[in-house]
């Protein structure tokens, strides 16, 4: 009689471990923040999206073309193009100012030097209805401007210039100074060195500097009811005269939007062209 052995089936034994409840709950806690930040993201662009779809509307005898064409065919192309002049004068004044008078503020010690900081940054803290007055009557009495384009440039560069100020200085107080000794020690002037190693490492304060004036300088049109004469009107004093008139037209939607369109392109190439090729903030190659 022959006995037949059978062998058992290996028993497989399962190496993984089971999830912990920790990963579970950080994924359920990354799927709450992208909708949060989805909701918020609605919430700004919503706006945004409505007045851009009120622009489309057929209203007042224009049709969809009717109401962009007299964005840039009417006179309103000439409001833009003030809006402009206005704040790249304001921004090429406020960098040249702001540079070298944030590299004195942080590189050298004289007596007030906070208190001066502080009355340079006053402007930011005043309602721009008590600016535009008290500028009203110091060029009236003081200075004797006439309301013309300068006095609005130097209105929007006064009262933005601590937009200017204090992202440079925050970036110098970054920068150490042994650069600025490696420099020297090596042969290199101080124009030289300011020039070729403290601009480009102080670079993101400059841009986000030229940043925030753009932003405030293009949009401002509170000041612009003070100072700016009765033959000047920058495009956002002239969506606002529209609106005091005759109500949310539909081609006052479409200068809106295009305000909107303009802005966000030059933003984007400042960026592109001059912030990341000049004002990267690294070593210059």
């Amino acid at each position: 009689m022959s006995v037949v052995q059978t062998r058992a089936a290996p028993t497989v034994v399962s190496l993984r471990r089971p999830r912990p409840r920790w990963l579970s709950l950080r994924r359920l806690g990354d799927v709450v923040a992208h909708a949060y930040v989805v909701l918020v993201l609605a919430v700004f662009v919503l706006p945004f999206l409505a007045l851009a779809e009120y622009s489309i509307e057929k209203g007042q005898g224009y049709d969809v073309i009717g109401n962009y064409s007299y964005v840039f065919l009417g006179s309103f192309k000439e409001n833009l193009l003030l809006s402009l002049e206005v704040t790249i004068s304001a921004i090429v004044l406020n960098t040249l100012i702001a540079v070298p008078a944030a590299y004195g503020i942080v590189r050298y010690r004289f007596p007030g030097k906070r208190s001066i900081l502080a009355l340079l940054n006053l402007p930011l803290y005043t309602p721009a209805a008590v600016m535009g007055l008290g500028l009203v009557l110091v060029y009236n009495l003081v200075y004797h401007i006439e309301q013309t384009t300068f006095g609005l440039i130097a209105a929007m560069t006064m009262g933005t210039f601590g937009l200017a100020l204090m992202p440079i200085i925050v970036a110098l107080k970054d920068l150490p100074g042994v650069y600025e000794e490696a420099a020297l020690c090596l042969g290199a002037t101080r124009w030289q060195t300011f020039t070729r190693v403290v601009l480009p490492l102080i670079g993101p304060g400059i841009t986000a500097g030229v940043l925030l004036t753009f932003v405030i300088v293009f949009n401002e049109f509170l000041v612009t009811l003070f100072i700016a004469g009765p033959g000047q009107q920058t495009a956002p004093l002239r969506v606002y005269s529209l609106i005091r008139s005759a109500g949310i037209a539909n081609t006052t939607a479409a200068l809106a939007v295009a305000m909107q369109l303009i802005s966000f392109l030059l933003i984007v190439a400042f960026f592109r062209l001059v912030g990341s090729r000049y004002l990267r903030g690294t070593f210059l190659m």
